[in-house]
């Protein structure tokens, strides 16, 4: 599993549930460490989801090297 480090901040896109296709940012690990605490663009709300099932890093490959 990575490290909470390694995701927190990093921006996602939502695989599963009602928020499928949307993208959001990962804010750590939830309480119990079993899954991630992301936050949806879309709302304020925050998910637990599970990293490679629920949601996965999106990389953006622009021209532009800050925003990869």
């Amino acid at each position: 599993m990575p490290t909470e480090l390694a995701f927190e901040g990093a921006r996602i896109v939502i695989l599963t549930g009602p928020f499928a296709g949307e993208e959001g940012v990962c804010l750590g690990f939830t309480a119990d460490r079993k899954q991630w605490a992301i936050s949806p663009d879309s709302t304020d709300e925050i998910v637990p989801l599970k990293y490679e099932v629920d949601f996965a890093l999106l990389i953006d490959l622009s021209a532009q090297p800050q925003r990869n």
